[in-house]
C-alpha cells in the first residue's frame, strides 16, 4: 500500500519546549486517520509541520515518498485546513475560488464549478461570504483545499463550531470523497463521536507523543463492555456480588446504578443471581465503552 505520509523522529521545539517529541508516523492510501489528542497536545504543531507552515526541528518528513527539496512538488499533491482560510467577505464562491485558482497558478477554470459541485454550494452562485452559515464556510474551506485535485487532505478540526447539521454534512462529504475520489484524509476534531462515526485509524498524542495507534476493528474490540444495573438496594447488590465473584469490579452509580466492568460474559448468571437473592432489578443492559472514555482512560494512564 502506497505512504503518503511518513515521518522519522520528527520534533518541533519552541523556546527549549519540546513540543512534539521523537516522532515516528505513517499514514497510508485511503485511509481515514482521526488524530485525537486535548488541546496544547501537538495536534496543530505537527499539523503545520506538514503543510510547511513550521519547519521541524529535527527528523525526517516525507509526503509520497518525497523528502527535502522535493517536499514542493509533494504539496501540491496536498490540501491542507489547519486554519481558517481567510476569503474575502463580499465575494461569491466562484469570486474567491477564482482568486486563489489565478494565485496558486491551477489552469483549469472549470476546476472551481466541479468543487462547488463536491461540497454542495454549487446552487450558492449570488450569495456572498459574509452571509454564509458556519457550515457553508467550513465547505466553502473544503473547496478551497481540492481546487488543487489533491490525493490526500489534512484537516485542522473541520467541525469546529458547526451544529449537528452542519456536523453530518461534513462527515458525509467527507466519507463521500473517502470512497468516490479515493482520497485520503488526516482529521482532527474534539467531538470524538463524529470521529468514530468517520475514521478507519485512531491516533492518540499527548504531550507531543503518539501514545495509541488502533483500527477501527481493534478500537471496537479494545473498547470495553460493563453491565449497567438499576437496583432497589445498591447496598444489598454490592454484598452479593462480593460474596459470588471475589475479583468483581463494580462502581456504585447515583441513582441506585451499579456498573460491574467484568463478568460481562456471565451477565445471565449475574442477573439470576440478584433475583434468587430478593434485589429487584429493574433495569439491565450491557454498554460498550465508547471513544472519548477510552481516550480518557488512555490520557489519564499516560500520565
Amino acid at each position: 500500500m502506497d505512504t503518503i505520509i511518513q515521518t522519522f523522529q520528527l520534533t518541533k521545539t519552541f523556546k527549549n519546549e519540546e513540543v512534539i517529541k521523537p516522532l515516528n508516523f505513517s499514514l497510508k492510501k485511503g485511509e481515514i486517520c482521526a488524530l485525537i489528542g486535548k488541546n496544547g497536545a501537538g495536534k496543530s504543531t505537527f499539523f503545520k509541520m506538514l503543510s510547511g507552515q513550521l519547519h521541524p526541528t529535527s527528523g525526517e518528513l516525507f509526503l509520497f515518498r518525497r523528502s527535502g527539496k522535493e517536499l514542493v512538488n509533494a504539496k501540491k499533491r496536498m490540501g491542507f485546513m489547519i486554519e481558517t482560510p481567510e476569503f474575502f467577505p463580499d465575494f461569491t464562491a466562484t469570486q474567491n475560488l477564482e482568486y486563489f485558482r489565478i494565485q496558486r497558478g491551477i489552469v483549469e477554470k472549470e476546476r472551481i464549478y466541479e468543487v462547488l459541485q463536491i461540497v454542495g454550494l454549487s446552487n450558492q452562485k449570488k450569495k456572498r461570504f459574509k452571509e454564509y452559515s458556519m457550515g457553508m464556510k467550513q465547505r466553502l474551506g473544503i473547496a478551497l483545499c481540492l481546487l488543487s485535485s489533491p490525493d490526500c487532505l489534512v484537516l485542522d478540526e473541520p467541525i469546529n463550531g458547526l451544529d449537528a447539521e452542519g456536523i453530518r454534512e461534513i462527515r458525509q462529504l467527507l466519507l463521500k470523497l473517502n470512497q468516490e475520489k479515493q482520497i485520503t484524509i488526516l482529521v482532527s476534531s474534539h467531538i470524538l463521536t463524529e470521529l468514530q462515526l468517520l475514521a478507519s485509524r485512531f491516533v492518540f498524542i499527548k504531550n507531543g507523543v503518539l501514545v495509541d495507534d488502533v483500527s477501527k476493528e481493534d478500537l471496537d474490540e479494545k473498547s470495553k463492555k460493563q453491565i449497567l444495573l438499576k437496583v432497589d438496594d445498591p447496598a444489598k447488590t454490592a454484598r452479593i456480588l462480593e460474596q459470588a465473584y471475589s475479583d468483581i469490579q463494580f462502581k456504585v452509580l447515583p441513582n441506585r446504578q451499579i456498573a460491574i466492568q467484568n463478568h460481562v460474559e456471565e451477565s445471565g448468571m449475574i442477573n439470576r443471581l440478584l433475583n434468587d437473592n430478593g434485589v429487584v432489578v429493574m433495569e439491565f443492559q450491557i454498554e460498550v465503552l465508547k471513544l472519548e472514555e477510552y481516550f480518557l482512560d488512555l490520557v489519564e494512564e499516560a500520565k
